[in-house]
């Protein structure tokens, strides 16, 4: 029974790709077995039992987990050992040995992704003094603003406001008459028809 249950989320990923990644993603952020199963059922609609996440953990990804651990220790010791002109060395011989093996298809791609991070890395550069330049023209702008804006009278007060408004107002003869509206001429009761007299 404990075999099918390790093989049930599996079995799961056969049908959802992308299952065992996300598993594997949550267990990696220490989520618990529960939140695991309900992430399941919430995401790919899915009733895998606690006891197949469990077993999955267990024996799965803990494995891979500490393997990778393993491999990360033994690279700091040899790291440690060699020192780091030692691994330098290392990867360059590595890298000789790769070349050697490449066809000329492959040498001329890898020195095109030389080139390419070398463009790159100049662009970085270029783009770095464009910013750089706009910047200052920015702050330039901004002195002379500053400049400009001291000659320019500023009013802060309200009410001094509403008098300069209302000076305005009286220049251009805007509401210094009073409107009145026209009397109309209500209509009062019916009068009675007239005499011939």
């Amino acid at each position: 029974m404990a075999k099918d249950q390790a093989c049930k989320l599996q079995i799961l990923s056969a049908k959802h790709p992308d299952l065992l990644q996300a598993v594997d993603a949550m267990f990696d952020k220490y989520a618990t077995v529960l939140a695991v199963r309900r992430m399941i059922e919430h995401k790919y609609h899915e009733d895998a039992g606690e006891t197949a996440v469990s077993t999955y953990k267990k024996k799965h990804w803990q494995v891979r987990k500490d393997a990778v651990m393993e491999r990360v220790t033994a690279m700091k010791a040899v790291a440690q050992l060699v020192g780091e002109d030692g691994l330098t060395a290392g990867v360059n011989a590595l890298l000789w040995e790769s070349l050697q093996e490449m066809t000329a298809t492959q040498l001329m791609a890898f020195k095109k992704v030389l080139n390419d991070g070398a463009k790159v890395a100049l662009m970085k550069k270029q783009f770095a003094l464009y910013a750089q330049e706009h910047r200052q023209k920015m702050k330039e702008r901004l002195a002379a603003e500053k400049a400009a804006s001291v000659d320019t009278e500023v009013i802060d007060d309200f009410e001094a406001a509403q008098k300069v408004v209302q000076q305005v107002k009286e220049i251009f003869g805007i509401g210094t008459r009073s409107f009145v509206p026209p009397v109309q001429k209500l209509l009062g009761p019916a009068e009675g028809p007239r005499s011939p007299e």
